[in-house]
């Protein structure tokens, strides 16, 4: 009998050790950041969410259920890198904004209002861009569908002008922003009460560019236009004028 009762504690001993029994120890789910390819979803309710991302730009796309003062954080937890946009709005609206992520790495994005809110992240869609003439319109803060742009001048035209007009910056499809000359402004640089209608852009390199408006009204239309400045004919040295002979018998 005794070799009977060694093999029926034994067999018990490897059903516990199986998890036959059905009472299998609880495992936490591990917590993995959102990834690149998954759309993230914030709320009022939900309001920062930690994901990883390749360089590049991400727009996150927002809506409010009336007037009320938004703040948007968007920070790489291991380098100290922040960046950050606020803006109000008056009524019901959807807006959009961008953020370059410079490397690869872990990203934290937090929103703060004092509404109701949704909003969801994606990867900036590069394909198909616009081609000049460039005619772009919205209401409020948003961020365009993106355009091609040759090295070159360019007319960069605005209905809008002072106090009615947007923030307008002009970043390549990779967060870099166009800067001028001189390194001193993103581009187009209309000045905060500036009256003109259009100002000149230099574009130093042939590139894909998307165009951020940062609306002091929201909701706020505005339309502007992106035109090439044309080439001026060659002009030559102009005919040659000889002096008139002299008239014979003069002296």
């Amino acid at each position: 009998m005794r070799p009977v009762i060694c093999t029926t504690i034994l067999l018990i001993i490897c059903i516990i050790a199986c998890g036959c029994t059905g009472k299998t120890p609880a495992v936490p789910a591990p917590v993995t950041p959102t990834e690149e390819s998954a759309l993230i979803t914030l709320s009022d309710s939900h309001p920062n969410v930690t994901f990883t991302h390749d360089p590049g730009v991400i727009v996150v796309s927002f809506r409010t259920d009336g007037a009320q003062k938004m703040e948007l954080d968007f920070s790489n937890l291991s380098q100290g890198y922040l960046a950050a946009t606020r803006f109000s709005t008056s009524d019901p609206f959807s807006g959009s904004v961008a953020f370059q992520a410079p490397v690869k790495d872990l990203y934290q994005l937090n929103i703060s209002s004092n509404g109701r809110w949704t909003a969801e992240a994606t990867p900036l869609m590069t394909t198909n861009p616009l081609t000049v003439p460039v005619n772009l319109s919205g209401s409020g803060t948003m961020v365009t569908p993106v355009f091609s742009l040759e090295k070159g001048e360019y007319f960069f035209s605005r209905n809008e002008t002072g106090l009615a007009s947007p923030y307008y910056s002009l970043y390549y499809v990779n967060g870099t922003p166009l800067m001028d000359a001189n390194n001193s402004y993103i581009q187009p640089g209309f000045g905060e009460l500036s009256p003109h209608p259009f100002v000149f852009v230099t574009v130093p390199e042939n590139g894909t560019f998307y165009l951020s408006a940062l609306g002091r009204d929201n909701p706020g239309n505005w339309s502007v236009s992106i035109s090439a400045v044309p080439h001026l004919p060659f002009m030559g040295p102009g005919p040659v004028i000889y002096p008139s002979p002299k008239s014979s018998g003069n002296s």
